[in-house]
């Protein structure tokens, strides 16, 4: 598995399609065999934090290996697992590789034109640019911002 990282600009189309940038798109297939690089499908999920968050097939699947265990007696969990479930959906590109953002993750992640697209280690984030920046700060990190992230991290 590639590490995703980068962060892009991009715009949602009236359509309400996006595209993944071709380095993002690479590095999540990168472990991918075969297949029509034109045509493909990801898995969305309502992220944390206000982004919608895109997977692989792949990647949900080493997610969800962990709910196999969960008994159906086992009432509260069962529950979490099934709302859980409820937030990922899969989404199909056309044959130009764009992906239709489906209403219930737009209104979630607040997009309404402008977007960041961002690589988040083994997955793709979407952001409404305006939620980004507000998460984030729209200015570079400086030095003791950056020893600050490594102190946090343990690096």
């Amino acid at each position: 598995m590639r590490i995703l990282t980068g962060s892009y600009n991009h715009a949602i189309d009236d359509k309400n399609r996006i595209r993944i940038p071709a380095k993002l798109k690479n590095d999540l297939f990168a472990d991918v065999a075969g297949g029509d690089e034109k045509k493909f499908s990801l898995v969305f999920h309502t992220g944390t934090d206000g982004c919608i968050a895109v997977y692989t097939q792949a990647a949900v699947d080493r997610i969800f290996a962990s709910f196999a265990e969960v008994k159906q007696s086992d009432f509260e969990k069962y529950k979490a697992v099934r709302r859980f479930l409820n937030t990922f959906e899969t989404v199909e590109s056309d044959p130009q590789g764009r992906l239709v953002v489906p209403p219930r993750f737009r209104k979630h992640a607040n997009i309404k034109k402008d977007l960041v697209i961002c690589g988040t280690v083994d997955h793709v984030e979407i952001w409404a640019k305006e939620v980004y920046d507000d998460y984030y700060g729209e200015e570079e990190l400086g030095i003791a911002d950056i020893n600050a992230l490594t102190k946090t991290l343990g690096l």
